[in-house]
């Protein structure tokens, strides 16, 4: 029994550890997502930044497209420049303004703000800045 639990614990480890190295394919050490877990994925991040807010569907899908194209400008940025932060803080910025556009009660825009400081940054890096309201 001993063995067959050290074993198994020993899977576990070497299953964890190829995950966290980023086995699982795709390019950049990262796994490749399916245009339906992409869809899922941005789905959840306009359910969060909207989280308590009212919005139509129309604004929903919006939204996904602000959100989409904000995550594409990202990935054309050059990680190893030496403006890669700032350029990606402007393009949070832009996303955050446009976000915010898309309501028209401060208290609204008010919310969205608090919602997006309080999503969990990606990577270490800092969450990024509210829209200015």
């Amino acid at each position: 029994m001993k063995k067959l639990l050290s074993a198994a614990a020993m899977v576990m480890v070497i299953a964890g550890s190829a995950v966290a190295q980023g086995g699982g394919g795709g390019g950049g050490g990262g796994m490749q997502m399916t245009p339906e877990q992409m869809q899922a994925m941005m789905t959840r991040q306009v359910d969060m930044m909207f989280k308590d807010i009212t919005i139509t569907d129309a604004v929903k899908t919006k939204a996904g497209e602000i959100i989409s194209k904000a995550q594409m400008d990202m990935r054309g940025i050059d990680r190893a420049a030496a403006d890669a932060q700032e350029k990606r803080g402007a393009i949070s910025k832009k996303r955050n303004e446009d976000l915010a556009a898309l309501l028209t009660n401060d208290s609204d825009k008010a919310k969205l703000a608090a919602n997006i400081a309080a999503m969990p940054a990606r990577g270490g890096r800092p969450a990024p800045p509210p829209p200015a309201l």
